[in-house]
C-alpha cells in the first residue's frame, strides 16, 4: 500500500466525491480512480460504492478511512517534530501554570530558553491546579506547572522539586519578629486566599476543620497581585510560597514566616504533560530546561527556603 494511495483515499472519504477529491488533490479523476482500484485490489475488498450523488464508503472503506486519518495525522506530527529537531527555534510551546510559580520560576526559565532560541514562542496561562490538569488532559496546553496537583489518569507527572507555603505579613506586623508560627496563628488573622478550586485553600480548610473550626478568609481572590495589594494596605495576611514574594521579602517590605504544619511543608512541584501526546522537540526542550533549573542548588525546596 503506497502513501499516495492512502492520501487519495482519505480525500475521497472526506469529500464523498471522486470529482471533488480530484479537484482538491489537483489530479485527474481517472488517476484518482485508478489509485482507489489499486487499494481495493491490494486489500481484497470493495472500499466505495458509486452513485449519482457521490460515493459511499463500504464497511471496509470506513475501517480504512479511520486508519488513514490516524496514519496521515501521525505522519503530519512526525514531520513537525523533525522540523523542530532541524530548527528548534521555530516551535511554539503552550504552558498553563500556577500564579505562585509564574514570576519566580517559570518566567526566568522561559526567558533563558528564549535567549538561546530567539524564534521559539511561548504562551502562558495562569490557572488553578485542577484547571491545569484538565487542560493537559484535554491537550489544550503542552505543559502544566503547578503544586497541589491532584492524581488524574492520562497525565504524566514529573516531580521536580518541593516548596513550602509561608505566612506572609508586612514588615511592621506584630508577627514579623518571629521566624515561624503555628498553624493556629493563621486562624486569628484576616487572610486573603484563593477560592476552593486551589489546592492550598483546600489544604488550609482541611487543617482548620481538623482543629474543629472553619477557615473564613476576609478576602477571596486567586490574584496574587490583588493579595499583595491587600497586604500592603494592611488589610490581610497571605499564605504563599516564598518565591511568589521573593522581591518584597528581599527589600524588607514583607516577611515570610514558616508555618509549623507538615501539610504545608515540602509540597510537591510537578511538570505535567498528556500521556496521549508525544512531546515535540520544542516542548521537550522546555521540559528539560525546567527540570534542569528546578533541580539546581539541590532542588526547589532550598530555593524557596532562602
Amino acid at each position: 500500500m503506497q502513501l499516495r494511495s492512502l492520501k487519495y483515499f482519505d480525500a475521497v472519504a472526506r469529500c464523498r466525491s471522486i470529482r471533488q477529491a480530484a479537484e482538491r488533490l489537483h489530479v485527474a479523476p481517472t488517476a484518482l480512480s485508478r489509485q482507489i482500484a489499486q487499494l481495493e485490489y491490494d486489500l481484497g475488498a470493495s472500499l466505495i460504492e458509486r452513485s449519482p450523488k457521490g460515493v459511499r464508503l463500504t464497511p471496509a472503506g470506513e475501517l480504512l478511512a479511520a486508519q488513514a486519518e490516524r496514519t496521515l495525522g501521525e505522519l503530519h506530527d512526525l514531520r513537525d517534530r523533525i522540523t523542530d529537531l532541524r530548527e528548534l527555534g521555530a516551535g511554539h510551546v503552550s504552558l498553563h501554570v500556577s500564579e505562585g510559580l509564574a514570576a519566580g520560576l517559570v518566567a526566568p526559565v522561559l526567558a533563558e530558553l528564549g535567549r538561546d532560541h530567539p524564534r521559539l514562542r511561548f504562551s502562558v496561562t495562569i490557572a488553578s491546579a485542577p484547571a491545569i490538569v484538565q487542560s493537559v488532559r484535554e491537550q489544550s496546553c503542552d505543559i502544566g506547572v503547578a503544586f497541589f496537583i491532584p492524581e488524574e489518569e492520562g497525565i504524566v507527572r514529573t516531580r521536580v522539586g518541593q516548596l513550602d507555603q509561608y505566612l506572609i505579613v508586612g514588615a511592621e506586623h506584630p508577627l514579623a519578629r518571629f521566624e515561624s508560627v503555628r498553624f493556629e496563628a493563621l486562624l486569628g488573622l484576616p487572610l486573603a486566599l484563593p477560592d476552593t478550586g486551589y489546592g492550598v485553600r483546600r489544604t488550609l480548610n482541611r487543617l482548620a476543620e481538623a482543629r474543629g473550626t472553619l477557615l473564613r478568609p476576609a478576602y477571596v481572590t486567586p490574584s496574587i497581585e490583588m493579595q499583595k495589594s491587600l497586604l500592603r494596605a494592611r488589610a490581610a495576611a497571605l499564605v504563599l510560597p516564598r518565591l511568589a514574594v521573593e522581591h518584597e521579602c528581599a527589600s524588607g517590605e514583607f516577611k515570610a514566616l514558616a508555618i509549623e504544619e507538615p501539610a504545608l511543608r515540602n509540597v510537591t512541584l510537578d511538570l505535567c504533560t498528556s500521556a496521549r501526546a508525544q512531546p515535540n522537540a520544542a516542548v521537550q526542550a522546555t521540559l528539560d530546561r525546567f527540570e534542569q533549573a528546578f533541580r539546581e542548588e539541590e532542588g526547589v525546596a532550598l530555593m524557596c527556603a532562602g
